[in-house]
């Protein structure tokens, strides 16, 4: 089963701003490294996007959400998105969200507004 994958504003700005800080404290190559290595994460869930687990912040939500986990151990970024079925053979993975594993969780609130947000022009990887 193939997905087309789209990359919500939010997550956008969350990975523009994690290859900014990562340039500011490290440099430009370990942030296009970061950048790059992130997008192929999120373009493989055109695959299989149900391996990944649901993530534990969604349980109340009604929706499942799921966490795609990328990097090394302490390194590590959370990816939350969700899974929208269209047809027999695809359907749509949203990435909502993107977060270093050491921030504090989601908290519901944020993730229902994350769900629940239409979706904008041109987000596709």
């Amino acid at each position: 089963m193939a997905f087309r994958v789209e990359i919500a504003p939010r997550a956008r700005d969350d990975i523009d701003r994690i290859a900014a800080y990562i340039t500011a404290e490290s440099s430009f190559a370990a942030a296009e490294k970061w950048f790059n290595g992130v997008i192929d994460a999120i373009a493989s869930l055109r695959q299989m996007p149900t391996r990944c687990r649901i993530a534990d912040e969604s349980k109340a939500l009604g929706q499942e959400t799921r966490l795609l986990l990328h990097g090394p151990r302490n390194r590590t970024y959370k990816i939350y998105f969700a899974i929208r079925i269209e047809r027999p053979s695809g359907g749509v993975v949203r990435i909502l969200h993107v977060r270093h594993w050491a921030r504090r969780a989601v908290r519901f609130d944020e993730l229902q507004e994350l769900i629940h947000k239409p979706p904008g022009r041109g987000e596709s990887t």
